[in-house]
Order: structure tokens, then C-alpha cells, then sequence
């Protein structure tokens, strides 16, 4: 069990870091449910299969509570994002940030995958467009909260706790247009961390059960939401 004034200093390390709220809750609290997983594939996410931080790349439901037991705490964090749903909705014209994240542009810019080469071969530019101001402050804020929950990782680690575990937020955003799964290799090792839900996690009923609110759906004020595993 961890000492409870290395959990005071974990949830202000959180804060200084950037934290919105941070919330510690025994391990045993934590919701996982197959159901989660299952929204991972019925609608298909775009991100099944294309991120190495999403399944089925990333452990299930049955290996994370095996996993859980063996803890004693946990802390929830949360950052807020800084858009509105409604200007997230407008600015991914109807997609969900999942299906942005891999539109066909996207697939495009990959080796041999069709109008990238032809433009290529051609002189043409790339068939690939600029994000908008908010789809880069949706990124920014993504790759942020990710570095936000490793440093806090590294951070119960220094504290003694070896086992320390941090799950960020979402689909991981670190690589531009992917997730390493052409060839297999993570090429942010240290900063990139598959999130909540991608194991199996009910994020919504963990926050709640840590005294943290999620809104869902996302409304006005949509946030990420993170956990460290201590041990």
C-alpha cells in the first residue's frame, strides 16, 4: 500500500504538472468491464488494429484485472481539453476524433498507398491538408496529457514504487498520421501509454467511484481522463 503522503505529493506533482483534478481511490475500485472493449469494435473504432496503445495490441480485460490485484492504489487525473464538443464536432466535419485521426489522407501518406505516390510521381503536392486550429489544439492537448501521466509515472517510480503504472487518454497521438503498426516499433517508448479504456476500463464509473465527474457525452466541457497504478 502506498504511504499516504507519497499520494498527497503524487496528486500535487499531477497538479504542478498540469492537472485540471486528481483523485486517489483504492485499486480495488477500479471498473473494468468487457463492454469497454467491446465498443472498441461494435462500431469498429478506426483506431482498432492501426495503434500499437489500442487493442488488440494492448492488454484485455481478463489480463488487467489480474493485474489490478495485485495493486493497492490508484490515482485518477484529469486535464481538461481546451475546446468546446461543438467546436470539436465542426471542426472533424461529423467524424469522431477516432475516425479523423485516420482519414483518408491520412492512409495516404503512407508509402505505396495510392495518391501520395501518383502526386509524387506527378510533381503534384501532397493530397494531405493542414489541420484546423482546433484539430492542433486537440493534438497538442492529447500529446500533452500523455507526457502529463508518464512524468507522473516516473515520478511514483522515484518515490519507490516500481510497479507504477499511468494510462493516458484516447487513441495515442505522439506519431503524426499513425500508430506504429506498419512495422511493429513504438517510436515514443517513454511518453506513449495506451489509455483507460483500451484495457478494458469503465472510465466513467472509476472517475465516479473516485468522487471525479466525466462527462459523457461530452458537452461543453470535455476532458481527459488518466490513471497511475501504485504499487
Amino acid at each position: 500500500m502506498a504511504d499516504a503522503l507519497h499520494i498527497r505529493h503524487l496528486v500535487e506533482r499531477a497538479r504542478a504538472l498540469g492537472a485540471d483534478r486528481a483523485a486517489p481511490l483504492p485499486a480495488a475500485a477500479v471498473v473494468v468491464d468487457e463492454r469497454v472493449r467491446l465498443k472498441c469494435r461494435v462500431p469498429r473504432c478506426s483506431s482498432y488494429g492501426r495503434n500499437l496503445m489500442c487493442p488488440p495490441y494492448v492488454p484485455g480485460p481478463d489480463e488487467t484485472r489480474a493485474a489490478l490485484a495485485r495493486y493497492a492504489d490508484a490515482l485518477l487525473v484529469q486535464k481538461r481539453i481546451p475546446v468546446t464538443q461543438a467546436e470539436v464536432d465542426a471542426a472533424l466535419g461529423g467524424k469522431t476524433y477516432a475516425e479523423w485521426r485516420v482519414r483518408d489522407s491520412a492512409r495516404d501518406a503512407r508509402p505505396g498507398s495510392g495518391r501520395r505516390d501518383r502526386a509524387a510521381a506527378s510533381g503534384e503536392p501532397s493530397p494531405s491538408p493542414p489541420p484546423s486550429d482546433c484539430e492542433s489544439e486537440v493534438v497538442a492537448a492529447q500529446n500533452a496529457f500523455a507526457t502529463l501521466m508518464s512524468e507522473l509515472e516516473r515520478e511514483a517510480v522515484k518515490c519507490g514504487y516500481r510497479f507504477a503504472a499511468a494510462f493516458a487518454g484516447g487513441d495515442c497521438v505522439l506519431c503524426p498520421g499513425g500508430g506504429g503498426v506498419d512495422d511493429g516499433v513504438c517510436r515514443h517508448p517513454f511518453a506513449a501509454r495506451p489509455s483507460m479504456e483500451a484495457v478494458g476500463i469503465d472510465v466513467v464509473a472509476t472517475a465516479r467511484a473516485a468522487g471525479l465527474d466525466v462527462e459523457f457525452p461530452a458537452v461543453d466541457h470535455p476532458s481527459w481522463t488518466g490513471m497511475l497504478l501504485i504499487d
